[in-house]
Parts: C-alpha cells; structure tokens; sequence
C-alpha cells in the first residue's frame, strides 16, 4: 500500500466562461481553447500533500509520516478549426518523504500526455432564418476527447526506490465526452466531463532495477468522472466547483484478475480564475479527498494546491 503514495497523478483542472474561454472543459483536460483563441501555452504548479489511504475494506487509513509531492508543469494547445484541437503536457514531478528506509527525495520528468477534441457543437452559435442572423441559445457545447499517456516517468520497474516513482508505467488510451451548458447567459455553466483509459500489457522483468522472472501486468480499465458549476463574476473573474471521481478495475498478472484490487475515490475541486488581459489567465486552485471511511478504495487521499498562469495567442480568423 506504502507504493501508491507515490504513484503520478496528472490533475488539470480547465475552467470555462461565455465571455472569455467557453467551449468545454473539465478536471481531466490536458487544455482546452475557446474558438477566438488559436493556441495557449501554460506553466502550472502543484503541491500535493498525501494524507493517508484507503485499503482493500473501503477504510480509511490516516498516516503518521510526511509525504508530498510537487509537480511543475508545462502544456500547450493548438486549435485548427472549428472541430479541431489539441493540446500536450509535460510534468516533472518531484517527491519528497520521511518514510523509515527511503531517501528523503526523489524527482524526474513525469509521464507526457498528448490529447485532443472533436467538438461537434459550439454554444451560441449564429444561424441565417428567412434572411436574419439569429443566435442558437439551445444548442450545447459536445465534443469528444481522446489523448494517450505515455510512460516517460520512472516506474516501480526502473525505479531505484519508491521515493524515485514519478510515472505508472504504462501506455494509456483516452476516449470520453465532454459537455457544457449555459443556464444563465454570462453568468453560469453546468458541464460534465466522462471518459475511459484502456491502458496496454506491460511486462515486466525488473522490479526496483532488479531482474525478476519476467510477467505481464495490466492495471485495469479506468473511467473518470466530473460535473463542474462554473459562475462568472464579472469579465474579469470567475469561479468554479467540480466533483470528480474515478473507478479503475482490478488490475491482472499474466492474465489472471488480482482480487479486491479494483480502485475508487472522490474528490471535490475549487478553483479561481483571473483574466487580467483577455489573452492571461491565472488560476489558483485546491482539490481535495474527503478523508472518511466509504470514500475510497485501495486508493490514496491528499489535499492539493495549484495554480496555472496561461497566455492564449488571440484567433482573428473567421471559423
């Protein structure tokens, strides 16, 4: 249980406005652009302090030791169209602990992530009726999302220790929808964010960089899930509260299910944001797991802080 305290974790957090950067988003974007913008480029920080886990019995299990990570990190997007864009991030993580044995710390480049959206509806789009332009105020934000992680970061294969973790160690697949609705105009969305990683075999033969009898291992499908409320303050600023979670299946050896292995929690997630010029964005943010009995399965529970500073290059062409 000791190694899942360290294992990656790659939470963006995308906020979305009428006014300034609308057309979806939610906690598990790499980025996301808005059509008057044709690329942004973003330089975030996290600070993830663990608090304890949950075990195979759904209990929680708090933890006397200091664990923490912090996680630089760099993403960019691009749109090319109207249906069209895609984004990549590139972490490096850098641990840090007191457990009995372990160095103190331990860092490397994480695990990169490329995705991308095809988005099928835009909000508030115009349309031409019997030689009037009118405005569709029903039609909402869709788009399908898809990307794939690949195991840039060291894993408990090459790693030398625990502390040395900083990627799971597997190439994933991403496939989910994104959707996003205004209820009030300039004021309030509601949106929600589904998607399912598929990651591949790995087989193994080293374990810590020691050689082992060679096997292969599976972790097991994920899906992911959140439902974000996002209010706009003013042109300026804006607010947003998600709830988000995942489900993972049991992971597998050589093909055979490990059993009460599957993996679950909850987690609730605050963020600010400022627009001090159209083209920058500065959003601090906090997620946190609900440290209680039920809320989780064989699965860890922190309190992060972060915050992205990004700067969007402005799209003058007519899509």
């Amino acid at each position: 249980m000791k190694k899942l305290l360290l294992i990656l974790f790659v939470v963006l957090l995308s906020e979305s406005s009428y006014s300034q950067v609308c057309c979806g988003g939610g906690v598990y974007d790499v980025a996301v652009l808005s059509l008057n913008k044709r690329a942004l480029f973003n330089v975030g920080y996290k600070f993830d302090n663990y608090m304890g886990v949950w075990d195979s019995d759904n209990q929680w299990r708090k933890t006397s030791q200091t664990t923490y990570q912090m996680t630089p990190t760099f993403s960019g997007a691009y749109r090319f169209n109207k249906q069209w864009q895609a984004g990549v991030l590139v972490p490096f993580v850098i641990n840090k602990n007191d457990l009995p044995g372990l160095p103190v710390n331990g860092s490397g480049i994480g695990d990169v992530v490329l995705s991308g959206r095809y988005e099928i509806f835009h909000e508030y789009t115009l349309y031409k009726e019997k030689d009037k332009i009118k405005t569709d105020k029903k039609t909402p934000y869709l788009a399908v999302t898809f990307g794939m992680t690949f195991p840039t970061g060291k894993s408990d294969e090459n790693a030398n220790s625990e502390i040395d973790i900083t990627g799971k160690g597997f190439y994933t697949t991403s496939l989910g929808l994104s959707f996003i609705k205004t209820i009030l105009k300039d004021k309030i969305q509601i949106g929600s964010d589904l998607s399912w990683q598929h990651s591949f075999d790995k087989t193994y033969e080293k374990y810590y960089s020691e050689s082992i009898p060679s096997y292969v291992r599976n972790q097991g499908e994920r899906y992911n899930y959140s439902v974000t409320a996002n209010y706009l303050i003013n042109f300026y600023n804006s607010v947003s509260l998600s709830l988000g979670g995942y489900y993972q299946n049991s992971y597998s050896i050589n093909g055979t299910s490990i059993d009460n292995t599957n993996e679950n929690a909850l987690s609730i997630i605050t963020s600010y944001t400022w627009y001090p010029k159209t083209y920058v964005r500065i959003s601090p943010l906090i997620k946190w797991n609900i440290p209680t009995t039920g809320y989780g399965k064989n699965a860890i529970g922190s309190t992060l802080f972060g915050i992205n500073l990004v700067y969007y290059l402005e799209n003058l062409e007519d899509l």
